[in-house]
C-alpha cells in the first residue's frame, strides 16, 4: 500500500514537471515575439558618406635671402590673401647690417680688381716679358750658328786634306778644326739653354695664369655676393608680400624670430586646387576605386556649398584607426573645377560606390556591434542565442556575411532580445 502511493506520487511529480516545462516553453506571457530574416545572396551597392579634411593643392613657400629679424606679423593662418598683400615686416637692424656687408663687399671687389691689374703690369709680368726677349734672342743665335756649322765643318775637312798634301800648315789645320768644335759645342749648349728657358717661361706663364684665375674666381664670387646683398636690401626695405592669391596654411616664424637666409617664412595654398582626404574603414574601401563620382559639401555655418568631385587615389595599405579597432584606408578626393574650400576645414563627401554582387548579405538592423566585434541572434530550441558574425563589405543598409551559411535565420532588431530569452517568430 505504501509502495503504491509512493509510485503514484512519483508519476504525478513527473507529469507536473513536464507540464511546467512545456508551459514555460510556450508561455505567451514570457515569450518575446520577433521577426527574422534569412542570410541570402545579394549585392552591395550604395553611396557612402564620409567626413574628411580639406588639404591644399599646390603649396607656394615664401622665403627671404637675407638674415633678418621678424619685427611684426600682420597675416594669420587660414587667412585668404591676394597677390601683393603685406604679410610681415622686418627689423631695421637687419637692413643696417646688410648695408655694412655691402660696403665691405665693395672694398673687396676693388681690391681684387687692383690685384688683377697688378698681375698684368707688375713684376711677374715684366719678368715674363724679359724671358720672351731672351728666348727670341737665343733662338736667333741658334739659327745662325746652325747655318754656320756645316760651312765650318766643310772648311775643317778641306784643311785636313790640304794638310795631308802639305798645302797648309798643321797650325792652320788645327785652328780650323778647333773653330768647328767650339761652334758645335756652343750650339749644343745654346740649345740646352733654350730648352731650359722655354720650360722656365712656361712655368712662369702658368703661374701667372693660375694667380690670375684665382683672383678672377674670387672676384666672381664677390660680385655674386654683391648681387645677393643687393637683393637682400630690396627685400629688407619692404614688407614681405604674397606672390599669389590663396590661403595661408602655415606661418613658420613668430615676431622676434631670427631667420637664416633661405629659411621658409610661410606657405600659401593656391585657390581652387584643394583636395579632401578621407579615412575610410578598410572593409568599405573595397568598394572604392579611382574615378568614382563624389559630391563634396562644406560645413559652413553661413552657407552650404556643394562641389562635384571624384575619387583620385585609394591607398593600397591600411592603417590603425585612432577611434576604434577597425583599420582605415586613406582616400583622396579630387574636386572638379574651382572651389572655395579652405585647407584644414572639415567637408562631407558622398561617394557612389561600385557594386559587389553574389555575396551573402543581411540587413544592418540585424547586427550588433560590441567592442569592435559583430553579433547576430539566431533561434535555437525556441531561445535567442547570440552568435559572433564576420562582416565583409558594407553599404549603408546591408552587410556581407563571411562565416554563416546562406539561409540562416537571424533576429531583426536584436537589441530587443536577451541571451536565452524565449522567442516566437511572427510574420
Amino acid at each position: 500500500m505504501f509502495n503504491l502511493n509512493r509510485r503514484k506520487i512519483e508519476v504525478i511529480a513527473v507529469i507536473v514537471l513536464v507540464t511546467g516545462y512545456l508551459f514555460l516553453r510556450v508561455d505567451p506571457i514570457n515569450t518575446k515575439e520577433v521577426k527574422v530574416e534569412k542570410i541570402e545572396i545579394g549585392a552591395l551597392s550604395d553611396a557612402g558618406t564620409y567626413s574628411g579634411t580639406v588639404i591644399p593643392g599646390e603649396l607656394v613657400p615664401l622665403y627671404i635671402e637675407a638674415p633678418a629679424v621678424v619685427e611684426r606679423i600682420v597675416a594669420r593662418e587660414g587667412e585668404e590673401v591676394e597677390e601683393g598683400t603685406e604679410l610681415l615686416f622686418f627689423s631695421k637692424k637687419s637692413l643696417f647690417e646688410n648695408e655694412k656687408q655691402m660696403k665691405i663687399n665693395a672694398l673687396d671687389i676693388e681690391n681684387a680688381e687692383l690685384r688683377i691689374a697688378d698681375l698684368n703690369s707688375g713684376t711677374l709680368k715684366l719678368e715674363l716679358d724679359n724671358k720672351i726677349l731672351e728666348i727670341k734672342s737665343l733662338e736667333e743665335l741658334i739659327k745662325n750658328d746652325s747655318k754656320k756649322l756645316p760651312v765650318i765643318e766643310k772648311q775643317a775637312k778641306t784643311y785636313e786634306k790640304l794638310l795631308a798634301e802639305d798645302g797648309v800648315s798643321s797650325i792652320e789645320a788645327s785652328g780650323k778644326m778647333m773653330e768647328y768644335d767650339e761652334l758645335k759645342t756652343k750650339l749644343q749648349l745654346n740649345k740646352q739653354k733654350y730648352n731650359l728657358m722655354t720650360v722656365s717661361y712656361e712655368s712662369l706663364r702658368r703661374q701667372l695664369n693660375i694667380d690670375e684665375a684665382k683672383i678672377k674666381s674670387e672676384l666672381s664670387k664677390l660680385k655674386l655676393q654683391r648681387d645677393t646683398l643687393t637683393l637682400r636690401e630690396e627685400q629688407l626695405k619692404e614688407p614681405l608680400k604674397s606672390t599669389i592669391s590663396g590661403v595661408i596654411v602655415k606661418i613658420d616664424v613668430v615676431e622676434g624670430s631670427v631667420i637664416s637666409p633661405g629659411e621658409r617664412l610661410l606657405a600659401i595654398a593656391t585657390k581652387g586646387e584643394n583636395r579632401v582626404v578621407l579615412e575610410v574603414p578598410s572593409y568599405e574601401a573595397e568598394t572604392l576605386e579611382k574615378g568614382q563620382k563624389a559630391v563634396i559639401t562644406t560645413r559652413d555655418s553661413k552657407k552650404k556649398n556643394t562641389y562635384e568631385g571624384y575619387v583620385n587615389k585609394v591607398s593600397s595599405s591600411a592603417m590603425e584607426s585612432q577611434r576604434g579597432n577597425n583599420k582605415i584606408v586613406s582616400v583622396e578626393i579630387g574636386i572638379t573645377g574651382e572651389n572655395d574650400l579652405k585647407p584644414g576645414f572639415i567637408a562631407d563627401v558622398e561617394i557612389s560606390k561600385k557594386e559587389k554582387s553574389n555575396v551573402p548579405v543581411i540587413s544592418n538592423f540585424s547586427v550588433l556591434e560590441e567592442n569592435g566585434k559583430y553579433f547576430v541572434y539566431i533561434i535555437k530550441d525556441g531561445l535567442a542565442e547570440k552568435t559572433e558574425v564576420e562582416i565583409g563589405a558594407r553599404s549603408l543598409n546591408n552587410y556581407e556575411v563571411l562565416n554563416l551559411p546562406i539561409g540562416t535565420e537571424v533576429i531583426v532588431n536584436p537589441f530587443k532580445v536577451r541571451v536565452g530569452e524565449k522567442v516566437k517568430v511572427v510574420k
